[in-house]
């Protein structure tokens, strides 16, 4: 089933307006409202945590704690807390890894950055990520239902994080940052859609309108998919739960750096676009000129100033 003429003329031409009204087309003409997406998101805070510290190192510039943290549905959450050797509260980063990645590789070298700061990183596996990885299962399968589910959940899990974080007197509570790359970008937008604790967040090589990244993507996970099965069969009904586009605009008024290349054929550049124009202000969106895996030297200059701007002040 194709979108309706009026979703996808609202989707394509005048995305912001429509986020920002609180409304979200749906593939059969519903409305669904920003509460109810919300709702999705919502989980009991007092569910006891668990948080189990599973090891620990240390070099001269920071702590790394390993820590499995409980779920809502009772499963485990490998997370991984890399804190600066200084005195006090200190801000943290949330990161969140892209499709295939794991926290590990993706947090120390962001701690690396982030430790002669005074900024802790926090990060998690995200579902069929890392120590949750299981043999021949993807996030993005045929099975939808299974793709978004595995999603949603991930998101909660960070939900979980934060509260990890709340419950640590060493940490700052009052400034939590998201980065996040790639998937970890798309997810972002949700998290930090649903959940205020996060103050200001960096989303690289992120976009929005899954149906059409699904179509377009060089990406061998939805390359193998569309092999598979008819995406243009899709509806908006299996994607608007985790569709960037119906949440990114209710990040505002919180700041967003957004980070894309012009070439990329993962995120291609109208998907980037999409999700920039959905988003309110403030914003700042840097392009650079290469592809999905951009150089330290293109993001670390942004992303410096972003947080000297708006996690360090």
């Amino acid at each position: 089933m194709k979108p309706g003429a009026g979703c996808k003329q609202i989707l394509l031409a005048t995305l912001l307006a429509a986020l920002l009204a609180s409304r979200v087309c749906h593939a059969d003409g519903q409305v669904v409202s920003w509460e109810q997406l919300q709702a999705i998101y919502e989980y009991d805070r007092d569910l006891p945590l668990q948080a189990e510290v599973t090891a620990s190192s240390s070099n001269s510039y920071f702590s790394t704690e390993n820590i499995t943290l409980q779920a809502v549905d009772n499963t485990l959450i490998p997370a991984i807390l890399h804190r600066p050797n200084v005195d006090g509260k200190v801000p943290c980063v949330v990161l969140l890894h892209g499709y295939g990645g794991n926290k590990d590789a993706y947090s120390r070298p962001m701690a690396i950055f982030m430790a002669p700061l005074g900024v802790a990183v926090m990060a998690i596996d995200a579902r069929l990520h890392g120590e949750r990885a299981q043999e021949g299962v993807g996030m993005w399968s045929a099975d939808l239902q299974a793709s978004r589910d595995a999603m949603v959940k991930t998101v909660i899990d960070n939900r979980r994080a934060l509260d990890y974080l709340d419950s640590r007197a060493d940490i700052d509570h009052e400034r939590y940052m998201l980065i996040g790359m790639s998937m970890g970008g798309i997810l972002g937008s949700v998290l930090g859609a649903v959940d205020g604790r996060i103050k200001s967040a960096a989303l690289i090589v992120a976009g929005g309108r899954l149906d059409l990244m699904l179509l377009h993507s060089d990406f061998p996970a939805l390359t193998r998919l569309r092999e598979a099965w008819q995406p243009r069969e899709m509806t908006a009904e299996h994607l608007y739960q985790i569709e960037p586009v119906n949440f990114i605009g209710h990040f505002a008024p919180r700041p967003l750096l957004f980070v894309n290349g012009t070439q990329d054929k993962i995120i291609p550049r109208e998907n980037a676009e999409l999700l920039h124009q959905a988003a309110g202000e403030p914003k700042q969106v840097v392009w650079y000129e290469g592809g999905h895996i951009p150089t330290p030297q293109v993001v670390v200059d942004p992303l410096r100033r972003f947080i000297d701007a708006h996690l360090l002040n």
